[in-house]
């Protein structure tokens, strides 16, 4: 191979997406020679012409195509060359995960085979991000900037991190300091205005021993769906953010790593702006009848609910913008509107500000034995008003018009210490990790609403939820993997273990309007996870596994529930744990097919899941006279079982082919629940296409050393329909969301002319495609449920220099 086919053949395997030929951290500035332990960078292997991945899945530095479990990773060239920006921007090359927008583009949950975590519900999240292994508490949308790298690890979680998850987790971390000087700045101009610049500088205070790296990120880019209410727009972005890291060496042995992060996030929600659906009065769906309250107060009825001739009239003479036909005839208005047009009363800023600090310090006793210790603490506060539904009838606000309070806010702080001990024994044929874990968490809530505004022929409703839930988790836990291969040749054995206790407590606030006052709650949960698995090294390019796990999610109080000491079904506040145990076993080969670099990553799962938390709005009067209120039942049972996939192929020396593909079956084993003396009946599982995968080429345009690298990209992602419901069978009729396909592409000018200055053209959505992202179902309470719609089609310029 010559040697402008080895650089390309290096730059493929850095630009191909999925879980077995991402490059993780091609850090820049990054000496010569430092090796992957402590850089993180890859290891050219000559004899197969591949390279090595290397991650920390299990807590140390690994190839991945020796890791037995599926994990998506994207290296520092890979977030730029994929336009991986914000969260949202992961959904579209890591198929499987699904960011959820319940509420708009700033309140965002991940989901990953099926297990995600309701807004309003008080449940732990499934999937939990870490940044530089220190859990996020941020209470809204992301910029990436400055990332080594971003790893997805699939299925349940407990034996190793921070928090334990029944979907799985997503590891963010930043770029190390380095010990030579080193710059870069990148800005991005587009449409809707955008105006984009980050950069970085990394400077060596003592050679090797004091490293510091600082980083910055400023977004400002116009909204893009237009509120006829006041003439704004949804979905600006304001988003100024900065980080500052410190590396200090003291000596050979001793390592620490400080890394402070700052962001201040404004702009507007895009909420869940589209009315996609309300329901007559009389409607049914499979024997289950559906609540039709705003369907028939906003609409030529509402004369005969009061008995008062003209009650309509009059509440139209009072609010001229609202549709006169009613809600019901407004959804085809909406049709005929469009998707990026909506109407909402109030405005829809978004005004954030979180910071995060971690600390690592890792001690080298002896060649095989580590203590690391790893401290975090993070504070995240939010000010949000979110558009719960897009017609010109206000049947619920995030807003109290009894008291002025206007914006859901949060606050929410975390405190975390984690100390390891990573060995070896002196033989080899045992790697392990022994820990503890400790976390506390507060976090404040505050949701002023009103409900059914008819003045002045009715009186709105308005209530406000305020509440703090505070958390202490502590945490043992060992893990272990064995060569066996005194039994079988290149077998190893897995086996790891974790003990977690939670203690919960939930404390009523002032500004609550019923509750405040009652008597503080507390609850205590504790239960084992657990890892078994064997690995086999079949051939020098052909790794096989199989393993099966146990974790859970703690159970808890849901704030916006009666504070009453009796779970969702008698009418309290409390939920039970919900438990899951799978097994999965896989296949990944790396090497070659037909002579060519080549990859293949593929596997197979199923997972049973007991207990399900899922949030419910049983009753929009709610018991006692509270207004609105939302419970959090643990349904019976749960099932998800697929398969997921990734291949990769060089036909040629400048062309790069690449898929990955999860397919995704959930259901709810045993579905139901009765709340209030109402039977409801779940499923499907919501925010989880059964298919979803992302194709891509890449073309390497043959050019001299002196002109630099020029490269087209393009990608296309696909889905089928999704719920935002997870009770579509029962009492939320119309709530599937219909399945779309995203094209996106960059066309790149690396190192222009022989200089440091690159350029590229990129897009997204290019076909302009109107599709769903998420949505709120309000199907029980209200009778109706609103949609959020995904970015239009996006372009612009980058420029990018470093020195």
């Amino acid at each position: 191979m010559s040697i402008d086919s080895a650089k390309r053949s290096r730059h493929w395997l850095l630009s191909v997406g999925g879980p077995s030929s991402a490059l993780i951290t091609m850090v820049l500035g990054v000496p010569s020679g430092a090796s992957a332990q402590e850089s993180g960078a890859s290891i050219v292997d000559s004899r197969a012409g591949v390279e090595e991945v290397i991650v920390t899945a299990r807590r140390r530095s690994e190839d991945l195509a020796r890791v037995p479990g599926t994990i998506a990773v994207f290296g520092q060239d890979q977030l730029i060359e994929r336009a991986i920006r914000s969260d949202s921007d992961l959904q579209l090359v890591a198929p499987g995960l699904t960011i959820r927008q319940t509420q708009g583009n700033n309140s965002l949950t991940y989901s990953i085979r099926g297990q995600s975590a309701d807004t309003f519900s008080g449940s732990p999240s499934a999937v939990i991000a870490y940044m530089n292994e220190v859990p996020l508490t941020i209470g809204s949308a992301s910029s990436f900037y400055d990332l080594e790298s971003i790893q997805v690890l699939k299925g349940p979680q407990g034996t190793l991190f921070g928090r334990n998850t029944t979907g799985g987790a997503v590891l963010y971390t930043s770029a190390k300091p380095t010990n030579e000087f080193a710059a870069r700045f990148r800005g991005r101009v587009g449409n809707l205005d955008l105006r984009e610049i980050e950069g970085m500088v990394n400077i060596p205070i003592v050679d090797n021993t004091v490293l510091l790296r600082a980083a910055f990120s400023i977004v400002d880019r116009d909204g893009y769906i237009h509120n006829r209410a006041n003439n704004s727009y949804l979905g600006e972005l304001s988003r100024t953010s900065g980080r500052v890291s410190l590396t200090i060496k003291p000596s050979e042995t001793v390592t620490n790593d400080t890394v402070f992060q700052y962001a201040d996030i404004g702009g507007t929600n895009t909420g869940a702006s589209y009315t996609y659906s309300a329901y007559p009065c009389g409607a049914t769906n499979h024997g289950f009848v559906l609540t039709c309250s705003s369907g028939l107060l906003f609409s030529p009825a509402l004369d005969d609910v009061v008995a008062t001739p003209g009650a309509w009239a009059n509440y139209l003479a009072a609010h001229p913008d609202a549709y006169a036909p009613g809600l019901l005839a407004y959804i085809e208005e909406q049709r005929r509107n469009g998707a990026y047009s909506t109407y909402y009363p109030l405005g829809a800023k978004q005004d954030g500000k979180d910071w995060l600090l971690s600390n690592t310090t890792s001690f080298d006793v002896n060649d095989n034995l580590q203590i690391r210790n790893i401290f975090g603490a993070s504070r995240s506060e939010s000010d949000s008003d979110r558009p719960q539904i897009g017609a010109p009838f206000i049947t619920i606000l995030t807003a109290n018009l009894d008291t002025g309070e206007v914006g859901n806010e949060s606050l929410i702080k975390s405190i975390s210490e984690e100390l390891q001990l990573q060995g070896r024994t002196d033989s080899g044929s045992l790697d392990y990790i022994v820990g503890f874990y400790f976390q506390r968490e507060e976090g404040d809530t505050i949701w002023p609403q009103t409900y059914f505004d008819l003045s002045p022929v009715l009186l709105p409703s308005s209530v406000t939820n305020a509440f703090r839930i505070e958390n202490k988790t502590s945490a043992l836990y060992a893990q272990g993997t064995w060569d066996v291969s005194s039994w079988i040749d290149n077998l190893r054995l897995t086996a790891g273990i974790r003990y977690t206790w939670e203690k919960v407590r939930i404390k009523q606030l002032p500004r609550a309007t019923y509750t405040y006052g009652m008597p503080d709650q507390h609850n205590s949960f504790s239960d084992p996870s657990w890892e078994l698995g064997l690995e086999y090294q079949a051939t020098p390019s052909l790794f096989a596994y199989i393993k099966t796990r146990g974790s859970f999610r703690s159970g808890g109080f849901n704030g916006s529930a009666p504070p009453v000491d009796a779970p969702a079904e008698q009418g309290g506040n409390i939920f039970k744990s919900e438990q899951t145990q799978d097994i999965e076993a896989g296949l990944k080969s790396r090497g070659s097919l037909f002579g060519r670099p080549a990859n293949l990553s593929l596997a197979v799962y199923h997972q049973w899941i007991q207990d399900v938390q899922r949030v419910e709005f049983p009753d929009p009067d709610g018991p006692g006279g509270l207004a609105s209120i939302a419970v959090t039942a643990n349904v019976p049972s749960a099932k998800v079982y697929g398969l997921e996939l990734e291949a990769s192929i060089m036909p040629t020396d400048w062309l790069q082919l690449g898929l990955t593909g999860a397919y995704t079956h959930a259901s709810f084993s045993d579905g139901n629940v009765e709340l209030f003396g109402t039977a409801y009946k779940y499923g499907p599982v919501g925010d989880t296409p059964e298919v979803s995968g992302t194709f891509f080429a890449q073309v390497h345009f043959p050019t001299s050393e002196n002109t630099g690298d020029i490269s087209l990209r393009g990608e296309v992602y696909a889905q089928t329909s999704q719920y935002f419901s997870n009770a579509a069978d029962s009492v939320a009729l119309d709530t599937e969301l219909p399945g779309y396909g995203v094209v996106s592409g960059r066309l790149q000018w690396a190192n222009i002319m022989g200089t440091r200055l690159s350029a590229a053209l990129f897009g997204k959505n290019l076909l302009d495609k109107t599709y769903f992202v998420g949505g709120m179902t309000l199907a029980s309470a209200l009778g109706h449920n609103a949609a959020a719609v995904g970015e239009p089609r996006t372009y612009g310029l980058e420029l990018a220099y470093e020195f």
